[in-house]
């Protein structure tokens, strides 16, 4: 006990506690994160995995083809994405782009979080509306609350 009466050893409950909620937001997310299995097969060549602040980071050449693929560059409205998240797991052409889409997809990491497995249903509904409303169909990206959203965390 400590000179005032309180009981100093809180912080290894508090540990345990955040443990706890790291582990049930992991189970919360874990039906949207399942969906980046089918990509496995494109990581196997020369792919680079990293876990930052809890998320897998994966960066391949066959994920970059992936990203550059026609459904990424209709929503795009050019070349594609330089990195997507799905989950908990962040998937980048290559490490540069990583770096430069860090702080924009683990935004998209925390809307995942809030929403659960709801996320992607959100995502889509939000990109329609948007497009829509718009009248255009490159709004669906630039114009999604969730992109405005992880735009502005970049700043």
């Amino acid at each position: 006990m400590s000179k005032n009466g309180i009981y100093d050893n809180f912080a290894p409950m508090s540990s345990v506690i955040d443990r706890i909620a790291k582990a049930i937001t992991v189970l919360w997310v874990a039906p949207v994160s399942v969906f980046a299995l089918p990509l496995l097969p494109l990581t196997l060549w020369r792919a680079s995995w990293r876990v930052n602040g809890g998320v897998l980071e994966i960066t391949s050449p066959g994920l970059s083809w992936f990203l550059q693929g026609p459904w990424f560059r209709a929503m795009s409205g050019g070349t594609g994405f330089a990195a997507a998240t799905i989950g908990h797991v962040l998937v980048a052409r290559d490490r540069r782009c990583m770096n430069t889409c860090r702080v924009h997809e683990h935004v998209h990491v925390r809307q995942c979080e809030r929403w659960g497995a709801l996320f992607p249903l959100a995502y889509v509904a939000a990109g329609m509306y948007a497009a829509w409303r718009a009248r255009r169909w490159t709004a669906y990206y630039w114009d999604n609350r969730f992109e405005r959203e992880a735009r502005a965390a970049e700043v």
